[in-house]
């Protein structure tokens, strides 16, 4: 798999391309890390249940299933993120950081994957559910609806 981006960094209209993964030669790992709700009432003041860290990939995608999370901001104070069911939540790590020189650091990033526009689009398991559209169709009809 070999995912490239080109964009416009910093408002130069210059095109940079990253090559974010590749078939080989990359540390990209899946980790199942689960962490157990914890009894507020019983947490001592200042105790750390994951010790202060930052990743140290590209991103890291957080399917969470409880709150706990913290991250901390530009000033160093810690701040509770909220858990939001049935989301996923994207960090920026430590190669991200580089990658922009630190332009981004601890900011939200969204990247949302589309078909190509020519797909037609079916229900998985065959059935008729919802009717066949192509990728770009479904794009449009959903900007009309925003707009």
């Amino acid at each position: 798999m070999d995912l490239r981006c080109d964009v416009n960094v910093y408002e130069t209209n210059k095109p940079v391309s990253l090559y974010l993964l590749q078939a080989e030669g990359n540390n990209s790992t899946l980790r199942p890390l689960y962490y157990p709700p914890v009894n507020r009432e019983t947490v001592k003041e200042d105790q750390l249940r994951c010790g202060e860290h930052s990743d140290y990939g590209s991103i890291t995608l957080l399917f969470s299933t409880s709150e706990g999370l913290q991250v901390q901001r530009r000033s160093g104070e810690f701040m509770d993120v909220p858990y939001v069911p049935g989301t996923v939540l994207i960090n920026i790590a430590d190669i991200m950081q580089r990658w922009t020189a630190d332009r981004f650091v601890s900011v939200s990033l969204a990247f949302f994957v589309m078909p190509d526009d020519e797909a037609l689009i079916t229900c998985c398991d065959g059935s008729n559910k919802y009717p066949p559209v192509t990728g770009a169709d479904h794009f449009a009809e959903r900007l009309t609806g925003l707009y």
